[in-house]
């Protein structure tokens, strides 16, 4: 992987991109916060967004991730101190392994659908469901509660990731190319798994 990536120079637009993502994912959080996948099952389709901010606004979009997370919970209330800051490093990471290991942020190509279904739909959903066991190695959360809590992040996560996040890559990936505004990954550049021939554009 290149290093570019990470040197890329910041300017006003990507710190402008932090707080308008952090305000989307906060507004889509609370918004879509009661929608239920069975009567006693809530899901949060605006974990969809985790990969989408993280794949198309790269880093930015990914710490606006994280501070939308945190914002939400503090608007809502009842969220201790300690889930608050693993929900912030949780949903950071939600974006930064999309924007890490898929190689082409609009699924373009064979490989990029493979990567973005093993390492975001899986993989991601899988880390950000069992950050509550750092909680838990703290004393600071119930294994028991923990248990409850896993399979239903996970499956939040994945169900959001899968259906709605492929989607809404598509549509929204020519605006934000087109507008300026795309800090993904440079589609020349080598994917984390390494070298993709002939990406599409």
């Amino acid at each position: 992987m290149q290093t570019s990536l990470f040197r890329r120079q910041w300017t006003t637009v990507d710190y402008v991109l932090i707080v308008v993502t952090a305000a989307l994912y906060a507004v889509a959080i609370i918004m879509l916060a009661n929608i239920k996948l069975i009567p006693s099952v809530p899901i949060r389709p605006a974990n969809a967004l985790q990969p989408v901010f993280g794949m198309l606004f790269g880093l930015p979009g990914c710490i606006g991730l994280a501070f939308g997370n945190m914002v939400s919970d503090l608007l809502t209330g009842g969220a201790p101190p300690h889930a608050v800051a693993v929900g912030f490093f949780s949903n950071f990471l939600g974006g930064f392994i999309g924007f890490l290991t898929v190689s082409h942020p609009a699924l373009k190509t064979k490989r990029s659908f493979l990567q973005y279904f093993v390492f975001v739909v899986l993989i991601s959903s899988a880390v950000v469901a069992c950050a509550i066991l750092v909680n838990v190695a703290l004393g600071l959360t119930p294994m028991a509660i923990a248990s409850l809590f896993i399979p239903t992040v996970f499956l939040n996560q994945a169900i959001s990731t899968a259906i709605l996040g492929p989607l809404l890559l598509k549509l929204l990936y020519p605006f934000v190319k087109r507008s300026g505004l795309y800090r993904g990954r440079p589609l020349q550049e080598y994917s984390y798994l390494g070298p993709e021939s002939r990406i599409a554009r």
